[in-house]
């Protein structure tokens, strides 16, 4: 009977959850959801490409390489504050910054993002990012929570409301190789259905690589060797084992222009399922302190902006939603020290 009973929760859970039906057959599935950083979710969730920042925990820990070099004032920013008469911005930093070796320099890099989704549900990730030895270290945690969910008993009554709730923590590194950069992500899961909780672990791991100054491509794998595992069914009505899961893969290419313009496609795959997800992207530097963004995931269109001040970036999303016919939002905000 107990049983049962999970069924009668766990569908009308699916039923909400419409936007996570391609994902049945999978375990921890509520990680693949993509709504981490407004920017990528902006973008048609291009992020294995584009990822180069605290939320490449989330889209391609290959990324977090490139918070060095971010750290870097580069020749064009000294030039252009010079060129505009503005000497006196030129500060100490800069000038240690543009002569340090980035291998060497110290960074730190942290970001909030948060997504109310139009199925009800709230999506949160946390994180950091710090230099240690050759590359960038990345800990993060991510969490989706849906309130109100109708449960039924084994005959289909209604019995009240239930919730679902998933989190994963993630321990990230990456470095560069030069033009190529490689990181991995090691994620602890949990999941909570009703009474019925789950834990497991996976790994993610990816790469980005230049392969012309203005060409990028990225490549990332998720969820190697996840699954779930009861973690308190006393009546022992659930199977005592790793219910091992599928990993899924994304592909982006990047055209990146020198005027503040860059052009993504790529496309996913879950590897239970035959069909493959495209996605686009595109991103317009208006002026050194905005950036707007549209991109397309399949067939739900999305579209935002960020507004840089000074370290600070504050983003947001939205994403048409093509099942519920509504809009999911997408706030983030990061600062790099």
């Amino acid at each position: 009977m107990k049983k049962l009973l999970f069924i009668a929760v766990l569908v009308p859970l699916l039923q909400s959850a419409a936007v996570f039906a391609s994902d049945a057959g999978s375990r921890a599935s509520y990680t693949r959801g993509g709504w981490v950083g407004a920017r990528y979710a902006a973008m048609g969730q291009c992020g294995a490409v584009l990822a180069d920042d605290v939320y490449a925990i989330y889209w391609n820990p290959a990324g977090l390489s490139e918070l060095k070099s971010k750290k870097k004032a580069d020749a064009d920013d000294i030039l252009d504050k010079a060129r505009t008469g503005s000497v006196d911005r030129i500060t100490e930093d800069d000038l240690l910054n543009f002569s340090e070796p980035a291998s060497e320099m110290g960074v730190a890099h942290l970001g909030i993002s948060a997504a109310r989704l139009d199925i009800d549900r709230n999506a949160l990730f946390a994180g950091g990012a710090f230099g240690l030895f050759s590359g960038v270290l990345g800990v993060g945690v991510y969490s989706i929570l849906s309130l109100d969910i109708p449960s039924y008993d084994e005959t289909g009554a209604p019995t009240g409301q239930t919730a679902y709730a998933g989190s994963a923590g993630y321990l990230s590194y990456g470095w560069s190789l030069g033009v190529a950069s490689v990181g991995f992500s090691l994620k602890g899961l949990y999941e909570r259905i009703a009474d019925y909780s789950y834990a497991g672990a996976a790994i993610d791991a990816g790469a980005q690589v230049f392969v012309l100054p203005f060409i990028k491509l990225g490549f990332a794998m998720y969820d190697i060797g996840t699954g779930l595992m009861p973690v308190n069914d006393d009546n022992g009505s659930l199977k005592k084992e790793y219910d091992l899961g599928n990993p899924s893969f994304r592909i982006n290419a990047a055209v990146i222009s020198d005027v503040g313009f860059t052009l993504v496609v790529g496309f996913m795959r879950k590897l239970e399922q035959d069909d493959y997800f495209f996605n686009f992207g595109v991103q317009y530097n208006v002026k050194q302190f905005l950036s707007i963004y549209a991109g397309m995931n399949n067939e739900d269109f999305s579209a935002g902006l960020t507004v840089r001040i000074g370290n600070l970036d504050v983003s947001y999303a939205f994403v048409f939603d093509n099942i519920n016919g509504g809009v999911n939002n997408v706030v983030s905000t990061s600062m790099l020290f």
